[in-house]
């Protein structure tokens, strides 16, 4: 019963990892998991960071109002990626 619960804790470090890999490249891929992943980009990437809040802040953008008398330009729809 010893045997089994050491190899227990021994396979669960890797399985635990393998899994943290597959939501990394599964959150990059689709864009989203940025609350989860961002701590850990930070710490191995400190100007991610900076990153992080220039995009933020782009995101939270608005566009600038016409003038009148300006063309009316329809905004187009983003593409999402294909998973």
């Amino acid at each position: 019963m010893e045997l089994l619960a050491s190899v227990a804790a021994f396979l669960s470090l890797p399985l635990f990892l393998a899994g943290f890999v597959w939501y990394a490249l599964r959150a990059r891929r689709s864009g989203s998991g940025q609350s989860l992943m961002g701590p850990f980009e930070e710490i191995w990437d400190p100007i991610a960071h900076r990153t992080n809040i220039e995009v933020r802040a782009e995101d939270e953008r608005q566009a600038e109002a016409p003038a009148p008398g300006d063309p009316v330009v329809l905004p187009r729809r983003r593409r999402r990626p294909r998973s």
